[in-house]
């Protein structure tokens, strides 16, 4: 598209002549990430006042010119390519720390400030930022939330979502809207980490930090194959060990990792982990005893410990070296990243494996193991275009196989426009059209890096819907009856939270069954009308242990309702049925999941007004934890996000507000 001179002249005035770019020579180096995408924008605007964001959005929305907000470009899913044109706004210049607290735990950023800066900055501390992605020496904390980025150290301590705290957020129109997690309601914070520029533009942030383990242990153990050192990982997931770090990598990395890097990884291993233990000196003695039991029953090679600081660090510059490594090999390096439940592991890899033999494709295998999460990374030239489309097709398969295994298409990388087909894969149409609504609601005028995400077409190709159990059925049923007839509902489980007099409640309680406890992969899947009370029997009587509170109200309550935000964290998946009467099933047991809008965080603390869950998947753990706190039931108050999504979803206000909440 072309922009008008006006728009380019009022731009210009607003962020200053030098900070608004045309130029053939920038747009060209504004025309790629590090995927094949290739698209030229027409302008770049260069931002260095974070108080220009909403004035130059508003610019954009009144002329309906598309955007693409990024800074690093360290995207390997074409999620900062300008697809219709318009304008990159290059957030790298919005670079301070702007404050960190040592003594309740955060730090306040723009979202240009590269990761791996903060990480220096609070090492002399002795704190730490717990999400640690391979590319932290050039990412953003900005980009890091728009993909949901984690890295190794995700198995114990999460991804970017559970490490923000603050947001201050300015939708495509250039409304701002501070967001926080002491806010009631839906957990917008969750729900836009992983929406990759789609819903609008990060202004700043403020993220959880955490002290410094005070005692670390790291080990490299070789394999006389990558399947053992997989079975490893998937062996110490079922004994409910859960160490800091477990990376994995095969031959083919290891030897082009130590020819660049130097790492001092043996070249004659055919599978090589690096699992890493903090904690207690206690506590790290009892786990490497497992750990080196389990590594030996795999037929480990060698158990070594790293003996000094500088053995550790130089273990771990090889693991963050790998992709730099492997593109010495060819031109291109193309990164699937797809993620399945760590049981499922070995049984991936058989088959990524069985792909690139049946079309001899050269690629590296690596994982965050601990995570479910897997690199093959595959060298190729794309000035060949006939291997080009070969290996974009090995990694449509390989992403595929990762759905088939009960996983995802991404485990932190996203899905931009490279993977976005392969959504129609692993989801169904309702709960597409559900993606569809969330983006629609936040941008109606689709500005916000359009065409990202949601697959074109996806109604003719979605993924077949699953059954419904007959008490679901019903409850669909019921909600379309009403509807038809213009009556509320008002979902209840034991009411013991909400507590409504209202007339028209929709109960769970025909929602009663837990449907499995899963000792391998450490999760649980209920229906939400279980009692807390029997929940937490069965799983005690199971010898495993979750963080819920026992009381007497149900499972879906306690997501649902707000009191337990703790818990959303430990959240893997769920099923909900909308004011449509329609269903949609998101996540499963999978540690991480960047395929689409994080839907567990829309409904987790929606009160009610988006639908009705019915069934959740969520952790649960081998040692005792401690139980979360409970927080008193409060109507929560209402941001023009949730105004948008409210009259989405549900137009016709079938699921109203609690007392005391208006939508306006």
């Amino acid at each position: 598209m072309k922009i008008p001179s006006s728009v380019l002249a009022a731009l210009k005035k607003r962020v200053g002549v030098q900070n608004v770019l045309t130029d053939e020579v920038s747009l060209g180096l504004y025309a790629y990430d590090c995927s094949l995408s290739r698209t030229r924008p027409d302008a770049v605007i260069n931002l260095k006042r974070p108080q220009d964001i909403p004035a130059v959005l508003r610019l954009l929305h009144r002329h309906r010119i598309p955007f693409v907000p990024r800074a690093s470009a360290t995207n390997h899913a074409g999620s900062c390519s300008a697809l219709n044109g318009g304008v990159i706004l290059n957030l790298a210049g919005l670079n301070r720390i702007l404050q960190i607290n040592t003594q309740e735990g955060w730090a306040l950023a723009e979202p240009g400030v590269i990761t791996g800066q903060l990480q220096e900055r609070l090492a002399p501390l002795g704190f730490f930022y717990a999400p640690d992605p391979a590319s932290e020496r050039v990412c953003t904390l900005g980009g890091n939330l728009a993909q949901n980025a984690s890295g190794a150290r995700c198995m114990k301590y999460g991804g970017t979502i559970d490490h923000v705290l603050e947001a201050d957020w300015v939708l495509p129109d250039g409304t701002e809207i501070h967001f926080s997690r002491q806010d009631g309601g839906p957990d917008f914070i969750g729900l836009l980490t992983g929406s990759e520029g789609t819903l609008g533009v990060l202004k700043q942030v403020k993220v959880k930090i955490l002290p410094a383990a005070k005692h670390i242990k790291t080990f490299l153990v070789t394999f006389p194959s990558l399947a053992h050192s997989v079975q490893t990982v998937s062996d110490l997931a079922a004994r409910g060990i859960i160490p800091r770090c477990v990376e994995a990598m095969d031959q083919m990395t290891t030897r082009a990792v130590e020819e660049f890097a130097h790492a001092g990884y043996p070249l004659d291993a055919q599978g090589l982990l690096i699992l890493e233990l903090d904690g207690s000196p206690a506590q790290i003695e009892a786990d490497e005893k497992q750990l080196e039991e389990i590594c030996i029953k795999n037929q480990a090679l060698a158990f070594i410990p790293a003996k000094t600081e500088a053995e550790r660090q130089k273990l771990w510059f090889g693991r963050r070296a790998a992709y730099a490594a492997m593109a010495r090999l060819a031109p291109n390096v193309m990164v699937a990243d797809g993620t399945v439940p760590r049981s499922e592991l070995p049984r991936a890899l058989e088959k990524v494996r069985q792909i690139l033999d049946k079309h001899h494709i050269f690629a590296s295998l690596l994982f965050h193991a601990g995570d479910g999460n897997f690199h093959p990374q595959i060298v190729f030239d794309e000035r060949n275009k006939p291997e080009t489309v070969q290996v974009a097709r090995v990694v449509k398969e390989i992403l595929q196989v990762c759905v088939d295994c009960g996983g995802t298409l991404s485990g932190e990388h996203g899905v931009g426009v490279e993977k976005r087909a392969v959504m129609a894969y692993q989801y169904d149409k309702p709960t597409l059209d559900l993606m569809a609504r969330v983006k629609h609601a936040a941008d109606p005028a689709l500005l916000s890096n359009p065409l990202k995400l949601i697959p074109v077409h996806y109604a003719e190709q979605a993924r077949p819907a699953a059954e419904l159990s007959g008490p679901v059925q019903a409850l669909a049923e019921e909600i379309k009856r009403r509807r038809e007839i213009r009556v509320p509902c008002v979902p209840v489980g034991r009411n013991t939270r909400l507590q409504t007099t209202a007339r028209n409640t929709l109960s769970t309680q025909s929602l009663d069954r837990i449907l499995e406890i899963d000792k391998t992969n450490y999760t649980v899947t209920a229906e939400t009308g279980v009692r807390l009370e029997e929940l937490s029997r069965a799983l005690t009587e199971a010898g495993v242990f979750c963080s819920l509170p026992p009381g007497k109200g149900s499972l879906g309550g306690a997501f649902a309702s707000g009191c337990v935000p703790e818990f959303y964290a430990q959240v893997l998946g769920l099923h909900a049925l909308l004011p449509d009467g329609s269903c949609v099933r998101y996540g499963g047991k999978l540690m991480k999941n960047a395929a689409g809008y994080p839907l567990t965080r829309l409904f987790a603390g929606s009160q009610g007004t988006l639908g009705l869950v019915t069934q959740l998947t969520f952790k649960i753990f081998a040692s005792p934890v401690s139980v979360l706190a409970e927080r008193p039931f409060r109507p929560a108050g209402v941001n023009p996000l949730w105004q948008a999504l409210k009259k989405k979803l549900d137009p016709e206000d079938l699921f109203p507000a609690p007392e005391g909440v208006v939508y306006g």
